[in-house]
């Protein structure tokens, strides 16, 4: 983990749940526990468990409960919409790209021998 000390009180707590179920102290853990337990190293756990509470907001705000009470402009609701579609046109046409490519070249493979492309149900090397 990147930042190695909790953020929030809530976070602080939860890691706290996660060392004891970590060191068998905990019965039953929940299974949002357990799957934190069993992918982050124990090291990593006890810096985030042993984060100091003073100072910590209760929990974190998140940028989006922040945009979600922003009201938006119909300009800017337009522009938004405008770059979306530029956005969707340009993924079809990459994809149309790609597509066409696959067609007539082949698809691309890598193995022992060498790089090439299936033709045609056929491994034709480079």
């Amino acid at each position: 983990m990147l930042n190695e000390k909790a953020v929030s009180r809530k976070q602080q707590r939860f890691f706290g749940m996660v060392r004891a179920a970590q060191k068998g102290e905990m019965e039953n853990p929940p299974p949002e526990i357990s799957k934190v337990a069993a992918t982050t190293s124990m090291s990593s756990v006890k810096k985030f468990a042993k984060t100091k509470h003073k100072g910590l907001p209760e929990k974190k705000k998140i940028e989006e409960e922040i945009k979600t009470n922003r009201r938006i402009s119909f300009p800017e609701m337009q522009k938004r919409i405008r770059d979306a579609e530029e956005r969707r046109r340009n993924q079809k046409k990459e994809s149309e790209k790609l597509y066409i490519d696959i067609k007539r070249k082949g698809i691309k493979f890598y193995d022992k021998k060498g790089t090439g492309r299936i033709k045609k149900g056929k491994k034709v090397y480079d």
